[in-house]
C-alpha cells in the first residue's frame, strides 16, 4: 500500500467484506482496542519510562477498505489531546509530560520503531508458523552479526535483524488476537508503516486466513467444542486447510473459528498437497476417542476419507 505523507503508519482490513469501509460497532471496538494494547506493548519496549504517562493514541477512520491511520503528526496530537483533556485528567497528564521531559521522547520515532518491531515479529512468526516458537538451533549470523538467517520446517530461509528476533522471542503469544479475530476469507489485514529508509518489503505485513490460527487460538478450557459433532458420527463440512503435517499425517482445518486436527482414513496427507490454504469440503467420520480408547470430549478430530477443493489450489508448498 502507498502510505501518503500525512500517514506515519497504519491499520487495515481490505476485501469484500469491507469493500465499502464498513465494520459493526463492536468489531470495530474491539479492533481498536487490540491495535492499542499491541502497539502500546512495542512502545513500552522503546522506552519504559512512558508507561506512567496516561496518553491517548489519535487514529483517523478512513473509508475504502477499514483503516486506522496514525498520522505523521502524532507527537503534537498527543499533546494537543492531552491540553485539551478536561479537568484533573488534563492537568495530570500534563505534570506528568512535564516531569518526564516528554517531549524529549520524540514519540514519532518511538511509534515508527514500535511498528516496525510489530511488523517483524509477525513476519517471523509467519515464517515459522507459530507464535510459540523460542529455541533457535539451526541460524546462520551475518558477519557483522547484525542480522540472523533463520529457517522454518520446509526449510525456507528469512533474514531477520537480531533485535527483532529477540522481541519474537519474547513477545506474548496472544498478543495479536483481537486484531486477527476477524480475520476471514474475505477480509485480510494488513498493518505498514512508513519509512522510506526501509526496502519496500519490510513496510508492511499482511496476514490472511491462511495465518490467523498462528495468532488467534480459542480457549482450550471452553465448553465442548462442537458438541453436534457426535463420536464415530458421519460428517460433510465446508472449511479452510490451514496446514499439512506429513509427520503426524494429519491437516489443520479452520471451521467456524476453530481449528480441526483432521487425518486421511487411508494413505499420506502428501496425497493432498495442492489442496493445502484452499477452501475444501472434508467428508468423514468424527473422532473424539485417543489411542488407549477413552473418550476425548472437547475438540473433535475428523478422519476423512474425501478432501475436495472448492476452489483453486495453492502451489505445491510440501515440496523442499
Amino acid at each position: 500500500m502507498a502510505i501518503d505523507n500525512e500517514t506515519l503508519a497504519y491499520l487495515k482490513y481490505d476485501g469484500e467484506l469491507t469493500s465499502e469501509g464498513y465494520l459493526d460497532i463492536k468489531k470495530s471496538a474491539d479492533v481498536l482496542y487490540g491495535f492499542d494494547k499491541s502497539l502500546r506493548y512495542f512502545l513500552y519496549q522503546e522506552n519504559h519510562a512512558i508507561q506512567d504517562i496516561d496518553f491517548d493514541i489519535p487514529v483517523r477512520i478512513r473509508k475504502g477498505s477499514w483503516e486506522a491511520l496514525i498520522p505523521d503528526s502524532i507527537e503534537k496530537l498527543i499533546i494537543a489531546v492531552s491540553i485539551f483533556g478536561a479537568g484533573a485528567y488534563g492537568k495530570k497528564a500534563l505534570e506528568k509530560m512535564a516531569e518526564r521531559d516528554f517531549e524529549k521522547f520524540g514519540f514519532k520515532d518511538l511509534f515508527k520503531k514500535a511498528f516496525k518491531s510489530l511488523i517483524w515479529v509477525i513476519k517471523i512468526a509467519k515464517h515459522l508458523g507459530t507464535m510459540h516458537k523460542r529455541d533457535f538451533k539451526e541460524v546462520e549470523f551475518s558477519k557483522d552479526n547484525k542480522t540472523v538467517l533463520i529457517k522454518n520446517d520446509e526449510g525456507k530461509s528469512l533474514q531477520v535483524p537480531i533485535e527483532y528476533l529477540e522481541k519474537y522471542a519474547d513477545c506474548p503469544e496472544s498478543l495479536f488476537g483481537q486484531i486477527t479475530k476477524i480475520v476471514e476469507t474475505e477480509r485480510e489485514l494488513e498493518i505498514g508503516v512508513n519509512d522510506p529508509n526501509d526496502q519496500d518489503e519490510n513496510r508492511f505485513v499482511r496476514i490472511t486466513i491462511r495465518e490467523k490460527q498462528i495468532f488467534f487460538k480459542q480457549d482450550e478450557n471452553d465448553d465442548i467444542l462442537f458438541p453436534e459433532l457426535k463420536d464415530g458420527e458421519y460428517v460433510e463440512i465446508e472449511g479452510h486447510v490451514t496446514r499439512g503435517n506429513e509427520n503426524s499425517n494429519t491437516i489443520g482445518f479452520f471451521y467456524n473459528g476453530h481449528v480441526l486436527t483432521c487425518y486421511p482414513d487411508k494413505g499420506n496427507v502428501n496425497e493432498h498437497k495442492m489442496k493445502i490454504f484452499s477452501n475444501c469440503r472434508i467428508k468423514g467420520y468424527v473422532d473424539r476417542t485417543s489411542k488407549d480408547g477413552k473418550l476425548i470430549e472437547k475438540r473433535p478430530r475428523i478422519r476423512f476419507v474425501e478432501l475436495l477443493l472448492l476452489d483453486k489450489p495453492f502451489p505445491d508448498l510440501f515440496s523442499n
